[in-house]
């Protein structure tokens, strides 16, 4: 399963062709949603931008000339207020290089942007429009893909949780058997089946969503696959039980899967943000689950590749549990 970032697409009414046209162009690398889907009913849009930053990964706002502005005595043509300013927001709250601004050729920008390289597109009525609008969509997707082999710090702990369960669990555990499969260590499995390690895999198994408790999530996944449990001494640390694939367990090849409990605090955090007192979950809460679990999973993915214990060894898949 392919989690794509989400993109949230800003633009005034006259600028949303250009708008309609990114998304058009963006629909194949990431989950969009235009402005004009995006705001509850019954607040503010000011309300509504400020729950709406943390459900997004990237923001890309469109700035057209549809006012007339008249600056040091020049009358000049600039961008909708709102525009900028929620331009302003999202760059505040998700980062500069995660708000893109995409600039209407011959707009006037704030004195505070000058000097920084923007997307740009024709005007909508000029010849060459179509072709400026395919440039301009080929340089954010390849911002954006640039930036997905990246991870950051944001409002809700997904990049610390898994820093701490890499590190402190994922890790020290291969480092462990691979100890053990070196000395020829015999473990028993099912059936009090002697059992030595040949190869060793591990499986991470990622929720798509966090609408139960881990423990639960665990126990439901045991039973329904016949997991069984291996208890491992980590010398230095606690002892800590593991499931097996048993069915996996064949001509020597230990497979270690694991559902991260850390997923509960994660869970706890999102209702805290969300300030949750209803049942059931809301598309904002959706969103919030998606993104996380999206950063959990890429940045465990760069542990996993950056450890040379782990790496060829350890892997994540997404699964509905």
């Amino acid at each position: 399963m392919e989690l794509k970032p989400h993109i949230f697409i800003g633009s005034s009414k006259e600028g949303l062709p250009i708008a309609e046209g990114i998304r058009n162009g963006l629909k194949d690398i990431a989950e969009i949603k235009l402005w004009t889907r995006a705001f509850d009913i019954g607040k503010s849009n000011y309300e509504n931008l400020i729950t709406q930053i943390a459900l997004y990964d990237y923001a890309v706002m469109i700035a057209t000339a549809d006012d007339i502005v008249t600056s040091r005595k020049k009358t000049v043509k600039g961008v909708r207020d709102n525009v900028l300013f929620e331009f302003g927001m999202f760059a505040g709250g998700l980062g500069r290089d995660r708000a893109l601004y995409v600039l209407e050729k011959g707009i006037k920008i704030p004195s505070d942007l000058l000097g920084i390289t923007f997307p740009t597109v024709s005007k909508y009525v000029s010849a060459d429009f179509a072709s400026s609008l395919d440039s301009c969509i080929d340089d954010i997707k390849k911002h954006i893909l640039d930036k997905e082999t990246t991870f950051d710090l944001g409002f809700l702990p997904s990049t610390v949780l898994a820093y701490g369960y890499f590190n402190n669990f994922v890790e020290k555990t291969v480092e462990r058997l691979l100890e053990d499969k070196a000395e020829l260590k015999e473990f028993t499995i099912q059936n009090d089946q002697q059992f030595v390690i040949k190869s060793l895999k591990f499986t991470i198994l990622l929720p798509n969503d966090l609408s139960d408790d881990m423990f639960k999530k665990v126990v439901s996944k045991r039973l329904q696959d016949g997991w069984q449990k291996l208890k491992v001494d980590p010398k230095h640390v606690r002892d800590y039980d593991f499931s097996i694939d048993v069915s996996k367990a064949t001509n020597g090849e230990l497979h270690l899967v694991d559902i991260p409990y850390t997923l509960n605090a994660l869970n706890m955090a999102i209702e805290l943000y969300s300030s949750k007192h209803h049942l059931g979950k809301s598309e904002r809460e959706t969103l919030l689950e998606y993104r996380e679990i999206r950063n959990f999973k890429k940045t465990l993915d760069y542990l996993i590749k950056k450890s040379s214990i782990t790496k060829n060894i350890v892997e994540t898949e997404i699964v509905d549990i």
